[in-house]
């Protein structure tokens, strides 16, 4: 099974600047993924105790993983081919953050402003389906074309469901399950790998 995280992932060459940069990024996805999840309990209008409850558990887990990777991970020092990596890379990376927030803002207020908020969800996810596609080029991860290309299929594959909240629940849900899954894959696949990169280093 790891074998196949570790496939899935697509991590080239994976070293310990990725194990480290790996880590932040999982922290991310579980972060905004549960953010996601509960907006979609917003939404749904059950806001019981027992729906938060539900997306508490896995929202904990997953993110606790994350900030013990995060620390575990922090002492390790990248390469200096990761180092030359990055250098070449890091403008594009903040562009694409950039554009991703700027744009996402943009669409979210003017679409409030002409009375569609409920397209919101489904243009966020657009937003950020695309946002990852030059992450995966970035950071060598495979994963992130998957990521990016379902969360896209996905907010739009939800217009299927007529205007209603339900529609809604559904766009903010499959957003906050693929930042989920994408952060459990990087999980898995980082506290297989660091193991071998920390022993490398011994």
């Amino acid at each position: 099974m790891d074998s196949g995280a570790n496939d899935l992932a697509g991590f080239n060459g994976i070293g310990s600047g990725q194990v480290k940069g790996g880590a932040r990024a999982a922290l991310i996805c579980a972060s905004f993924g549960s953010a996601w999840m509960y907006w979609a309990v917003v939404f749904s209008g059950s806001q019981s105790p027992v729906w938060f409850s539900i997306v508490t558990v896995p929202a904990v887990v997953l993110t606790l993983w994350a900030i013990l990777r995060v620390r575990a991970f922090r002492h390790l020092a990248s390469s200096p081919e990761e180092l030359a990596h990055w250098a070449r890379f890091r403008k594009f990376f903040w562009i694409d953050f950039g554009v991703e927030w700027g744009l996402g803002s943009i669409t979210a207020f003017v679409l409030a402003h002409f009375g569609r908020s409920d397209l919101i969800p489904q243009a966020l996810g657009v937003i950020i389906g695309l946002h990852f596609l030059p992450l995966a080029r970035i950071f060598a991860a495979h994963l992130y074309y998957w990521t990016g290309a379902i969360m896209v299929i996905a907010a739009i594959g939800s217009f299927i469901i007529p205007r209603s909240d339900v529609r809604s629940i559904a766009g903010c849900a499959a957003i906050g399950l693929i930042l989920w899954f994408t952060g459990l894959v990087v999980l898995r696949r980082i506290t297989w790998q660091s193991n071998l990169v920390v022993n490398s280093e011994i």
